[in-house]
């Protein structure tokens, strides 16, 4: 009969571990990270700040086949230092520091077999990691995962989590006495007063997304995940980042470090920018009179307004070459309405790049070569991957072979669906953005994020990469008579503005009209100045679920947003982050005193249908907003006032020096 191992056992262990702890510190022994050998079980901890927030949790995995069925013996362990600093492509910074101490345990089968394995343990500055390595032996091609034994157990009086529901909405602040069946990462976590967590997963390339099981304790937490192992794998990186404010989780570069460097020969045709989106403007009037549609026509008037407003980017969405689920749809044909040649032709003489969706079935029914040499034939610069559906381990795999094939081709990429980001876009850069946690406006059933959800995102989906989600809305009254606007979004035009800052992508899908930023060209100089990648992030204040407030650096020109829940609040700003001795211009966008994200009426038709009420345009306060600007020097205070669902953003540039 065969017996299912598990690589959490060993039945056999070295004395010197069974008697002492292996003990890993981050470089600044802020974070330790300790190794147990008890009970024929292998288990790790780990203590903050010299308070144990992580108590004894097993690790270890279990297979389908009877390997390791007798059970492993620690043959060895081993530590390592590693110290660099890389520079991204694009990104939250111009540099990250990749600094860690390891621990590596040698694992062998204590079977005549000898077969072996390692797990591998990393303590940083911003949290801890750890993976599991199948060396390249006999007696191992192939080893079905029935089970993963690695457990979080976390120690906390009161622990609290906040976690996404599936690719939409929010559990926030839930005990932890009451969490789902199944938590789906990142799972942030506050511990104390001056402790928090998030656990997710790192480096996740042919393996499925993992998520969180409560175990009945309620404070202990195992990650479950489903995929083939064979010699020669590894598994993805579990991970627990680990910060004193919840700012700080942001700011952590933990997540990319873990992935693999970038090792392609050239990046030059990567560049983030921001773009114009056609998808929700069909059947939106111009101010001329002209009906935005699925055609030349609209085309032709979205990229005169990129080129007008320096814009990078249009991205032309679903349709454009037949149905999009129609297996007959050939992604290297168009429809007539669409004159794909015309479009890239005139584009490229504005400066502009194109971007088109594809759906899954045109990557996989037709073949992938003809149709990037096509793309690449036509100019195009990106695309949209639609509808490849959930991250088990045969779709997360399919969606690196396109990010490999895009690489061969100069073709950046956006996977608009809900497989998790875990850092990928280190090792492949042209992975500019992805859907994750639903755009702005998609579903119609599904309700939009509250004030006081966008003032979690960023601790939550936004910790595990960059997402999408088609934030700058500008006509909030009128959109939703337009065909693909599902919903009221409850939020002030400054608020979308400063969402474009806050939320990090490396392609910003505008959702609006041409004519709509036109009319507000004055806010809208807020959006065009986003350079999309930056050389220094910094949260300012931030209070999950209440407030955050956001500065970012590129070369000398810093630009902040803040984000404030359905209460609003009083900004006040310490400009410590400023270059002595200069004088900075300040372009502020603000909400006015009558601001307010409400509206009158149902939030989509189903809900106006239940409370008898009309679903249809109608003037509210949520598009009221105000430029002005002053002068700024460091250490100078700042007051402002934010609407209740509002926004603030600044613009700070130096114009002389003392």
């Amino acid at each position: 009969m065969k017996i299912p191992s598990a690589f959490y056992l060993p039945l056999i262990l070295l004395p010197s571990l069974e008697a002492k702890p292996k003990v890993v510190n981050s470089p600044d022994e802020r974070i330790q990270l300790q190794a147990h050998a008890e009970n024929n079980g292998l288990f790790y901890s780990v203590t903050f700040n010299g308070q144990p927030i992580i108590g004894k949790s097993r690790l270890g995995v279990e297979l389908n086949q009877d390997v390791f069925a007798g059970g492993v013996t620690v043959t060895q362990s081993a530590t390592r230092s590693f110290d660099e600093t890389w520079k991204p492509v694009w990104g939250q910074a111009s540099d990250y520091r990749n600094h860690f101490n390891e621990l590596t345990l040698d694992l062998q089968e204590v079977a005549e077999s000898k077969r072996t394995m390692q797990v591998v343990l990393r303590a940083f500055d911003d949290g801890v990691a750890l993976r599991y390595v199948y060396p390249e032996q006999e007696g191992l091609p192939h080893a079905n995962l029935k089970k993963e034994l690695t457990e979080v157990s976390v120690i906390s009086q009161n622990p609290v989590a906040w976690y996404a529901k599936s690719s939409t909405g929010l559990f926030s602040n839930i005990p932890f006495a009451k969490l789902g069946k199944s938590c789906r990462t990142p799972f942030t976590a506050q511990l104390a007063e001056d402790c928090f967590i998030s656990l997710h997963e790192a480096g996740v390339v042919n393996s499925s997304d993992a998520n969180l099981i409560p175990e009945k304790d309620r404070r202990t937490l195992r990650y479950s995940s489903v995929c083939n192992q064979g010699a020669g794998s590894v598994s993805p990186w579990r991970t627990i980042q680990i910060a004193s404010t919840p700012g700080k989780l942001i700011e952590s570069s933990l997540i990319l470090n873990l992935n693999e460097p970038n090792r392609g020969a050239k990046s030059d045709w990567i560049k983030p920018g921001v773009s114009l989106w056609d998808w929700r403007n069909h059947g939106g009037k111009a101010d001329d009179g002209f009906e935005y549609g699925i055609n030349t026509e609209s085309y032709l008037r979205y990229i005169d307004f990129a080129h007008e407003q320096g814009l990078a980017y249009v991205l032309i969405d679903a349709d454009w070459y037949g149905p999009e689920r129609d297996d007959k749809s050939d992604p290297t044909t168009y429809e007539h309405e669409v004159d794909i040649p015309r479009i890239t032709s005139y584009a490229k003489e504005k400066g502009v790049g194109i971007w088109v969706y594809v759906n899954d079935k045109g990557l996989k029914l037709y073949d992938i070569d003809r149709t990037f040499a096509q793309f690449q034939k036509w100019g195009i610069v990106g695309i949209k991957h639609g509808f490849l559906g959930a991250g088990n381990q045969t779709k997360n795999a399919f969606s690196v072979e396109v990010l490999k094939k895009c690489a061969e081709y100069e073709i950046m990429y956006n996977l608009h669906e809900p497989n998790k980001p875990t850092g990928l876009n280190r090792t492949y850069p042209h992975y500019m953005s992805r859907e994750y946690v639903n755009s702005m406006l998609d579903a119609a059933n599904r309700p939009p994020a509250t004030p006081s959800e966008l003032c979690v995102f960023p601790v939550v989906h936004n910790l595990a990469g960059p997402v999408d989600r088609s934030c700058g809305l500008f006509d909030m009254d009128q959109s939703i008579g337009r065909a693909k606007v599902h919903k009221q979004i409850p939020s002030t035009v400054v608020s979308q503005v400063a969402q474009c800052l806050v939320f990090p992508s490396g392609i910003l899908t505008l959702p609006d009209m041409p004519d709509a930023y036109r009319r507000k060209l004055d806010l809208f100089g807020f959006i065009k100045s986003l350079p999309m990648t930056y050389d220094e992030t910094r949260v300012l204040e931030m209070e999950i679920g209440k407030k955050i407030t956001m500065a970012r650096r590129s070369g000398d020109t810093w630009f902040v947003a803040a984000l404030v829940d359905e209460k609003g609040r009083q900004l006040e700003l310490d400009f410590d982050f400023l270059e002595a001795g200069v004088k900075y211009e300040v372009q502020i966008f603000e909400d006015t005193a009558e601001s307010h994200y409400q509206f009158p009426g149902g939030w989509n038709q189903k809900d106006a249908a239940k409370k008898k009420i009309p679903f249809k345009p109608v003037e509210t306060k949520r598009e009221l907003y105000q430029v002005r600007s002053k002068a700024a020097r460091k250490g100078d205070k700042y007051a402002a006032r934010l609407a209740p669902g509002g926004g603030h953003c600044l613009i700070l540039k130096p114009v002389a020096s003392n």
